[in-house]
């Protein structure tokens, strides 16, 4: 989607290690939860979402208690129904009753299936609402690759209706940035006032190019 590395971040029991190998006791850890809140400067303008399955992870548990006292919205994705004292550090609990795994034990089955829509949701429905999604198109994507430089090019054409070499020559122009190509090829206008048009109206591209085309079947 084009965000900045700082606005969504990830955060682990154990750390980045603990992605490759099992750190034993790390979920364990409620002063690790509590510092990794600090360490970030977690306030009033973030949202913590916690994930724990078995809804009583004590290092989840932590971040979110310390979360909420310094000011963030607070909520947290549960596969069985948290205690009390969890829930009470939480501003939305988001619990998903998957049932019994097929391996007893195992939540990276249907729990973390699971798990898995409902961010997909949550993030898809924030990146809607700053402003990064233009009718079903992701537009702020950067073509870092050609995978991307296609898809880039595809999307330019269609909210354009530009040929692919000239929706190519907008995107250069605008130095990859599509939602910045769209302006200019839409409204006839320079990078630096296509950037300025989308400064006003907080990146949404709806208010300066007005509707997007109608969603095309496959």
């Amino acid at each position: 989607f084009g965000t900045p590395p700082e606005m969504v971040v990830g955060i682990i029991a154990g750390g980045l290690p603990a992605l490759i190998r099992s750190i034993e006791g790390a979920e364990d850890d409620v002063n690790a939860g509590i510092g990794e809140m600090d360490a970030r400067r977690v306030g009033a303008n973030d949202v913590v979402i916690g994930i724990a399955a078995s809804g009583t992870t004590p290092f989840v548990g932590a971040a979110l208690g310390r979360a909420q006292a310094l000011g963030a919205r607070t909520a947290l994705i549960s596969c069985s129904q948290p205690p009390a004292p969890l829930r009470d550090t939480c501003d939305v609990c988001i619990t998903v009753l998957v049932g019994p795994e097929i391996v007893t034990g195992s939540t990276r089955m249907k729990a973390g299936t699971a798990t898995k829509l409902v961010l997909n949701t949550i993030t898809t429905g924030a990146m809607i609402r700053v402003g990064k999604i233009y009718g079903n198109l992701m537009v702020d994507l950067r073509a870092w690759n050609d995978k991307l430089v296609d898809r880039s090019q595809r999307i330019v054409m269609e909210t354009t209706g530009l040929d692919r070499e000239a929706a190519r020559g907008v995107i250069e122009a605008a130095e990859g940035r599509v939602k910045t190509a769209i302006v200019m090829a839409r409204r006839g206008v320079s990078k630096p006032e296509a950037e300025r048009l989308l400064d006003e109206h907080e990146g949404r591209l709806r208010p300066v190019v007005g509707d997007p085309p109608p969603v095309q079947s496959a």
